[in-house]
C-alpha cells in the first residue's frame, strides 16, 4: 500500500469528531470515545483503538461512527502486512456497513453538515482502498459520492474547514491518477487540480478543528515524497514526533527531510532513536524495521561525506533480513552505495551496484534512480535548499 493511500486513510477517521453539532446531538462519551480512538490510530495504538472502537458501536447513536472506527482500524493493519489482500476485503465489510449505518443518519439529518461530512469520508477511504485493489470504477464511484457530500457539507456550513481535508484528497489524489486512467476519470468526475489540493490540505493543518494534526501527517508525507518540500515537511515533523511517539512513519521522514537539508545532527537523533526502540522491542517498532533504519543510517553518513561509514551501513541494511513490503530499502542501499562508488571513481562497482538495485523487486524510485546513474556517472548534487 502506498504511504500516501495509508497516511490518507489513517486520518479519515478523525472526521468522525470534527464538528461541534455532534457534541449536541451525540452524548458525551461518543465523541470523547472518537477522539481517543483517533489519537490511538494516529499513534499506531491499534489494539487500543479496537478497544474504543467496540465502546463507540455500543453508545447510543453509535453504530455508523463504529463501524468506521473499527474499518479505519482494519485499514491501519493493512499497512503491517506484506500481502493485505485479505485486511483490504475485510475493510471493504466493514466501510459498507458504515456507510449503510450513516446515510441512515443523512436521511434522518438532511440538512446536517456533520452528517454530510461523516459520509463523505467514509465514501472516500472506500475510494481509496478500492484504488489500491486497482477496482478503479468502484473507487471512482465512491470518489463521486464523496466529492458531492463534501461540497453538500460546506454548502450547509460554509466555516467547516475540516470538509476541504476531504476535498483536497480528492483534488491532489485525481490530478495524479495516472494517465491512461484519466479518459474514464474524466467522464464521471470533476478533474482533479494537486496544487488546489495541496492548498486545501494545507488550510486544514492551519485551521482545520479535529482533522488539523491528521493534514499535517499527511502533508509531512507529501513534502518528504512527490513535493519535495523538505523544510515545511521539517517544520511539521517534531511537533508530530512529539504528540505521536508511536508512529515510526513520522520518525522516517521527519529524519529524512533533516537529512536532505543539511540538518545532520538532527537527522541523527532521530535515527538513534529509532534505533533505541528497535532494540526495545517497543510497540510500533518490530525488528523488521532494523533494515530501514541502518539504510536511513547509511543516508546520513552519505549526507555528511562519511563514505565508508555509509557503505558500511548500506551493506548491513542489504544483508539484514527484510520483508517483502521493505524491499524497496534494499533498493534504496544498492543505489545509494553505486552513488558512493561514483563519487569515489570506482566505476565498475558503481554500475554492479545499479544493477543489483534494478534487480530488486520493489516499488521504489530507487531502480529509476539506478537506471538514470547506469547511463550517466552520479557526480554529487547541488545543496539542499
Amino acid at each position: 500500500m502506498s504511504r500516501l493511500g495509508c497516511a490518507a486513510l489513517l486520518g479519515l477517521v478523525v472526521g468522525l469528531s470534527a464538528c461541534d453539532t455532534w457534541a449536541a446531538d451525540f452524548a458525551p462519551a461518543l465523541r470523547s470515545g472518537l477522539i481517543r480512538a483517533t489519537e490511538a490510530i494516529l499513534n499506531r495504538s491499534l489494539e487500543a483503538a479496537e478497544v474504543e472502537c467496540q465502546a463507540i458501536s455500543a453508545l447510543a447513536d453509535g453504530q455508523g461512527p463504529g463501524f468506521f472506527c473499527r474499518a479505519m482500524v482494519t485499514m491501519a493493519r493493512a499497512e503491517d502486512r506484506d500481502d493485505p489482500t485479505a485486511d483490504l476485503d475485510r475493510f471493504r465489510e466493514q466501510i459498507g456497513e458504515a456507510i449503510a449505518a450513516i446515510g441512515q443518519l443523512e436521511q434522518s439529518h438532511p440538512r446536517q453538515a456533520d452528517v454530510k461530512l461523516l459520509l463523505g469520508l467514509a465514501y472516500g477511504s472506500k475510494a481509496l482502498a478500492d484504488g489500491e485493489r486497482r477496482n478503479y470504477l468502484e473507487a471512482y464511484r465512491a470518489l463521486r459520492e464523496a466529492h458531492r457530500r463534501f461540497q453538500e457539507a460546506l454548502q450547509l456550513q460554509p466555516s467547516l474547514v475540516d470538509a476541504y481535508y476531504g476535498i483536497g484528497l480528492y483534488e491532489y489524489g485525481l490530478g495524479h491518477v495516472p494517465s491512461f486512467l484519466r479518459p474514464l476519470a474524466g467522464m464521471v468526475l470533476p478533474p482533479g487540480d494537486p496544487a488546489a489540493g495541496l492548498k486545501h490540505l494545507e488550510r486544514v493543518a492551519e485551521a482545520g478543528d479535529a482533522l488539523r494534526a491528521t493534514a499535517q501527517v499527511l502533508l509531512l508525507h507529501l513534502y518528504t515524497g512527490p513535493e519535495k518540500r523538505n523544510a515545511d515537511a521539517l517544520r511539521l515533523g517534531p511537533e508530530l514526533l512529539r504528540r505521536y511517539p508511536g508512529n515510526s512513519e513520522l520518525y522516517f521522514a521527519t529524519a529524512y527531510a533533516a537529512s536532505e537539508l543539511g540538518e545532520l545532527a538532527e537527522a541523527l537523533k532521530i535515527a538513534r532513536r529509532v534505533r533505541q526502540q528497535i532494540a526495545d522491542g517497543a510497540p510500533g517498532f518490530p525488528p523488521e524495521l532494523a533494515a530501514r533504519q541502518l539504510q536511513l543510517l547509511g543516508k546520513i553518513s552519505m549526507d555528511r561525506g562519511e563514505h565508508a561509514t555509509a557503505l558500511t551501513f548500506f551493506r548491513q541494511a542489504i544483508q539484514s533480513p527484510t520483508p517483502p513490503r521493505f524491499r524497496w530499502v534494499t533498493a534504496w542501499a544498492w543505489t545509494r552505495s553505486g552513488m558512493i562508488h561514483d563519487l569515489l571513481g570506482d566505476r565498475d562497482e558503481a554500475i554492479r551496484c545499479y544493477r543489483q538495485a534494478v534487480g530488486v523487486q520493489a516499488e521504489s524510485l530507487a531502480a529509476e534512480t539506478a537506471r538514470r546513474y547506469l547511463d550517466t556517472p552520479f557526480a554529487g548534487r547541488p545543496s539542499a535548499g
